[in-house]
């Protein structure tokens, strides 16, 4: 009976303990999951060399993602400025931390070292239209690095063959390799410098098994990609094999790995801690269920030894090729503070008396400050003055004494975009932004690049950061003038350049700001004589010549040539030009109304005129005399033939037009070529003229220009003039070696 009491009275705490533990507070929830943002895009609808997969593909992979809980952007067949919109809202949508993922499948090329993914609305003629009419894969993981989110993910299935290879001076294949930042992880389609297969099925092959290892439960990422190279090397037979460029710092799983809800549900402590009855055994939680593994593919061990050999062999290389870059540096920056020692010595030497004492030997050295951005500050605003060299000169000093000062080593970036000297001025930018120093100067020389490469939105947002941030506001709307003219923004320019001129008085306006006026100034660039023509540009004895000049500060105009008026009611409004024609011709009289187009170049002037007398309406262009534009213009009047056109005519079209593509695509490019160009056509009509009246003149001409025809055609990629070439080369070759044994021979004899 005691033994019964007492075990009653050990159990009656526990009985109530049990009784009230559905009345405790639950378990805090586990804190929310981070946010994920996605970008995909897949392009297809290529004029030039259109795919079948990727937007079947970026639209799978946004339903896979959005179950995956990433808010996804998806865009399919999209134009330049859609690109880029969806890219600057990313970049955007990342700033609030989270997990980052950026997908595009379609064309992408390398261009001198840099990635760019293709709209389907690119207009590539030449290689150097790439980096105007593209997307620089390299801005995507710039505003991925910008926002200092947690992680970010690049996946790019855009590998494919080049489909403007025939325009490109360079023979790259595939994509060029990119480093990762810190936290990402970049993976490609293929190897660097390879091309990836479009498919054949639904989707393409990299994409495929892409999607299918995503699926995958409690995978990290770098396994996830791991799976996706073993599926796409079996599937290729070893044709086509992924890579990856990682700089993750943790794991990280696209999928739940389970073990939030793996464990047991908590026991009442009564049944914990009562020592009899013994508890029936609980059966076990489905979560503790043994799961069955996924069905791994096929795995060839020897091939995977073979390739993990390789990646070694690989980096062993890389570290070996890095440690000598680092030597060149050092010897570099070695010599170049040998040389700044001795131009200040020489002139120590050279002067009477220091302006300043020397600091005592004895003191030892005191650690520069990374950035000293009071001492920068006036030098600063000597850029935007009379003042560049010296401003210069004082940068160049302080990197010398400073070397980490990112804030000076911006300040010589600007200067030297002040002088032209765009290649050194794009190192120091690239510097600054490696350092990861972020002050008003390196923002003011970050925008002002942008802008000179065309980059409009990144740039103003650069600039107006730098404004709000305390940089000198007179810099700050040169740079602003500088990017809004190179887009052909004038009104934005000359608004730029008005803020600038408020703020600099004439006489300390630099030579740099002064030519920059002038370009922003449309009323000061129309001044002067223009050929009005048709649209086929023809310039010849019925070709009429409109004048504009400046009468104070109004725009006026009078009209010569073959038809002689007046012009009337000039307007300019924006990019605009309007006026009126009058004109009267023996017994007609009237008028043309006149629209003219200034957004583009202004020696090329595309413009709409309709005749009051007939309510016709046609279409011409203004073309400024003795411009590289009146030079062309003449070579496509068909009446006008020069050299080529006079001695092939119709039945060599194909020859004609061969010529005119070394002449767009190679001569152009360089000052000696449009030197060239330019004195062929001031000297080549009379003697064009007199080719086409003597047959026996055209077939000579015809002989003479075979090899340059033949050459013409391989420097702009053509692949039978290439054959054509080598063949000719290699009889020419033949030719003088048999010369030679016989020559060799006779002396013999």
């Amino acid at each position: 009976m005691r033994s019964a009491i007492a075990r009653f009275a050990l159990a009656l705490p526990l009985l109530l303990l049990w009784g009230l533990a559905p009345c405790a507070p639950a378990q805090a929830a586990p804190a929310a999951a981070e946010e994920r943002y996605a970008l995909v895009i897949g392009n297809s609808a290529y004029k030039t060399a259109p795919l079948k997969n990727p937007v079947k593909d970026a639209r799978d992979m946004a339903a896979l993602l959005k179950s995956l809980g990433f808010n996804v952007t998806l865009k399919v067949d999209s134009g330049l400025k859609d690109m880029e919109e969806a890219v600057r809202e990313f970049g955007q949508s990342l700033r609030r931390g989270g997990v980052g993922l950026f997908y595009f499948a379609g064309h992408g090329v390398q261009v001198g070292g840099n990635n760019y993914l293709v709209p389907v609305d690119a207009k590539i003629v030449s290689e150097s239209d790439v980096r105007f009419e593209c997307v620089d894969a390299g801005r995507v993981l710039g505003k991925m690095e910008d926002a200092g989110n947690t992680l970010n993910i690049v996946i790019l299935d855009a590998c494919r063959n080049n489909p403007f290879s025939r325009g490109f001076r360079s023979a790259d294949r595939g994509l060029a390799e990119m480093r990762a930042p810190t936290g990402s992880i970049i993976a490609y389609a293929t190897a660097p410098g390879s091309v990836a297969s479009d498919g054949t099925g639904d989707n393409g092959i990299y994409t495929k098994h892409l999607l299918k290892s995503m699926r995958t439960p409690g995978l990290p990422i770098t396994d996830v990609f791991m799976r996706v190279r073993m599926g796409v090397v079996a599937e290729t037979g070893k044709k086509q094999v992924p890579w990856e460029s990682s700089s993750l710092t943790g794991y990280f799983y696209l999928t739940d790995d389970g073990q939030s809800s793996q464990a047991p549900a908590a026991q009442p402590p009564a049944a914990a801690l009562a020592p009899e009855p013994a508890p029936a055994p609980a059966p076990a939680p489905a979560a503790l269920i043994a799961k069955p593994e996924p069905a791994l593919p096929p795995v060839d061990i020897k091939a995977e030894k073979r390739r993990m050999a390789e990646e070694s062999e690989r980096l062993k290389k890389e570290k070996v090729q890095i440690e000598q870059l680092k030597a060149l540096r050092a010897e570099k920056e070695r010599l170049e503070a040998e040389r700044q020692r001795l131009a200040e010595a020489k002139l120590y030497a050279m002067g009477s008396r220091p302006q300043q004492a020397p600091a005592p030997q004895a003191a030892p050295p005191k650690a520069a400050p990374k950035a000293n951005t009071a001492a920068n500050a006036p030098y600063f605003a000597m850029l935007a003055r009379h003042g560049i060299s010296d401003a210069q000169r004082y940068f160049e000093s302080a990197l010398q004494t400073r070397p980490e000062d990112a804030d000076a080593r911006a300040g010589l970036a600007i200067a030297y975009l002040l002088t032209k000297r765009e290649t050194d001025a794009k190192y120091h930018v690239r510097r600054v932004e490696e350092s990861g120093q972020t002050t008003a100067g390196t923002r003011i020389a970050r925008g002002f690049m942008l802008g000179m490469e065309g980059q409009l939105a990144d740039s103003s947002y650069q600039l107006n950061r730098a404004l709000e941030e305390g940089a000198d506001r007179a810099l700050v709307h040169l740079a602003m003038a500088t990017a809004a003219a190179k887009k052909n923004e004038m009104d934005q320019a000359k608004k730029a350049m008005d803020e600038y001129r408020s703020l600099v008085p004439p006489m300390e306006e630099n030579d740099y700001a002064k030519d920059l006026a002038r370009k922003v100034d449309l009323i000061g660039r129309l001044v002067g004589t223009f050929y009005w023509t048709q649209a086929n540009k023809a310039i010849n004895a019925y070709s009429s010549n409109v004048t504009f000049m400046l009468n104070g500060e109004v725009l006026t105009g009078t009209v010569g040539g073959y038809t002689s008026g007046t012009l009337t009611d000039i307007k300019l409004a924006g990019k605009t030009l309007t006026f009126r024609f009058n004109y009267s011709a023996g017994i007609f009289s009237g008028y043309y109304d006149f629209v003219c187009d200034l957004s583009g170049d202004l020696d090329s002037i595309p413009l709409t005129a309709k005749d009051s007398t007939f309510g016709s309406t046609w279409q011409g262009f203004l073309i400024r005399q003795g411009s590289m534009a009146q030079n062309l213009a003449y070579h496509a009047n068909p009446m006008d033939c020069f050299i080529a056109t006079a001695a092939y005519g119709e039945p060599f079209e194909d020859h004609v037009a061969t010529l005119r593509r070394f002449r767009d695509g190679v001569l152009l490019d360089f000052k000696w070529g449009r030197d060239f160009v330019a004195a062929y056509y001031r000297f080549s009509p009379p003697v064009a003229e007199a080719i086409r009246e003597r047959p026996f003149a055209r077939a000579v001409v015809r002989t003479a220009l075979a090899p340059v025809v033949l050459i013409a055609g391989a420097a702009t990629g053509d692949a039978e003039s290439v054959a054509w070439l080598g063949l000719c080369a290699g009889l020419l070759a033949a030719g003088v070696l048999v010369l030679r044994v016989r020559r060799a021979a006779g002396q013999d004899g």
